[in-house]
C-alpha cells in the first residue's frame, strides 16, 4: 500500500473528484453538481470563494478530497463542506489523513473550531461516527431541516 498524500487540488483532479463523490452512493446529483460548483469557484480564486479543496493520493491516484472554507463573518470558525473517500479506499486512512489536514489548514489562518452540517438518514451513520472518531461533538440537531424526516445534525471540533 503506497503512502498517503495530501496536497491543494488541482484543476486535472475535478474528474476524479466527481469520481468519487458519486462512488460513495450518499450524494445525488445534485450534491455532485455542488461539489463541481465549488471546485470551479475554488480554482478561480479561493480567497473571493471562500472555497479550498485538499486531494488525498496515493500511487497517483487520488482516493479522496475535502473542501473547508473560512466561515463568514466569524473570527474563530471553518466550514467543511465535503470530506469524501472514494468507495474502492475507504478503511485505508484516507478520511483520517484529509481531516488531520483540514485541521491543520484552519489553525494556520488563526482559527480554533471546525463546524460540520450533515444528514440525520440511515447512509450517513458511518460519516457521524467518523466524525466523533476524529474529536467532533454533536452540537444540535434540527428535526426536518433537509426534508421530512432527516435531520440536520451540526458537529464541532474545537481545536
Amino acid at each position: 500500500m503506497s503512502a498517503l498524500a495530501i496536497a491543494p487540488s488541482r484543476a486535472d483532479d475535478l474528474p476524479a473528484i466527481l469520481a468519487a463523490a458519486r462512488s460513495v452512493g450518499v450524494f445525488n446529483a445534485e450534491e455532485v453538481g455542488t461539489v463541481q460548483e465549488l471546485f470551479e469557484g475554488y480554482l478561480r480564486d479561493p480567497q473571493v470563494s471562500g472555497y479550498n479543496f485538499l486531494s488525498c493520493t496515493a500511487a497517483g491516484e487520488l482516493l479522496g478530497f475535502a473542501c473547508w472554507g473560512p466561515t463568514a463573518l466569524s473570527q474563530g470558525a471553518a466550514d467543511l463542506y465535503w470530506i469524501c473517500t472514494a468507495q474502492g479506499a475507504q478503511g485505508r486512512g484516507v478520511a483520517q489523513a484529509l481531516f488531520a489536514a483540514v485541521e491543520a489548514a484552519v489553525r494556520q489562518i488563526g482559527r480554533w473550531l471546525i463546524v460540520i452540517w450533515t444528514s440525520s438518514r440511515p447512509d450517513y451513520a458511518p460519516a457521524r461516527r467518523f466524525y466523533q472518531r476524529v474529536g467532533c461533538e454533536l452540537q444540535t440537531q434540527i428535526t426536518d431541516f433537509y426534508d421530512r424526516g432527516e435531520d440536520l445534525c451540526v458537529f464541532v471540533r474545537r481545536l
